[in-house]
């Protein structure tokens, strides 16, 4: 484990300080980068005791995310990979040479509201879950929200993992998650530093950005009348500037 915790020394180090954040009426709006990352099984989780089956996390009204929009004000949408800012960070995972392997890596906006209305958004290798079909190798949920700080919520399959069942009986039911090691944690963030979440056998790094202003959607230029067709044309309205709330000091 001195390697993970080296490495996580390393990259916590290009995290900034940031403040504490404030629900406002109108949700405000996050960047989110996430990068899931599966842990080798020396040292504690070699004697770690699993579960046999320790159950599924719940995909009902789930949010998928979506294909980059053209328009950043369109919610749950990937960002661009040029756009991603730990890219360092999972190169580095993938030079660990097997000790930690990088599973999951995107960045997407979204608009973040309190507890009581945060959605939880599906992290998988596909675009969504789907009991037909060869199961993932992981897949799971995030959940964030804002109250005065941050709160992000994961809980996290990663199928196959658990090798020290003991034998099925002939009569045992086969089930999806069987064989699964389940990550579930709850934590509180700041805006703009870059967290780490430990597990045995996965680990999360996590880096939340406030969206200081929207850019507004485009409007159309209006058509010209029946019978205009030589007028010049119309010189479309400037849009209005969505701005968030500023954060506290």
């Amino acid at each position: 484990m001195k390697l993970v915790r080296y490495f996580v020394a390393i990259v916590l180090s290009l995290s900034a300080l940031a403040h504490p954040v404030q629900a406002a009426e109108e949700p405000p709006w996050y960047d989110i980068e996430l990068i899931l990352f599966k842990q080798g099984s020396s040292g504690g989780a070699a004697t770690e005791m699993w579960s046999e089956d320790p159950g599924s996390p719940d995909w009902s009204e789930t949010v998928t995310l979506q294909p980059p929009a053209s328009a950043p004000s369109q919610p749950y949408t990937l960002r661009p990979s040029s756009s991603r800012r730990l890219a360092a960070q999972f190169d580095a995972l993938q030079r660990t040479r097997g000790a930690m392997e990088p599973l999951y890596h995107q960045a997407w906006r979204q608009p973040v509201a309190t507890s009581a209305g945060a959605k939880a958004i599906y992290l998988g290798p596909g675009p969504r879950h789907s009991d037909a079909g060869p199961l993932p190798r992981f897949e799971g949920l995030i959940r964030i929200s804002v109250n005065r700080y941050l709160h992000v919520d994961l809980d996290i399959l990663l199928r196959g993992a658990n090798r020290a069942l003991p034998p099925a009986s002939p009569d045992a039911l086969p089930s999806p998650t069987r064989g699964s090691i389940r990550f579930q944690a709850s934590r509180r963030m700041r805006s703009g530093e870059l967290h780490y979440i430990d597990h045995p056998r996965l680990g999360a790094l996590i880096l939340i950005s406030r969206v200081a202003k929207l850019e507004p959607k485009a409007e159309p230029a209006a058509e010209p009348a029946p019978g205009d067709a030589d007028a010049p044309p119309t010189e479309p309205t400037p849009p209005v500037t969505e701005t968030a709330s500023p954060a506290p000091n």
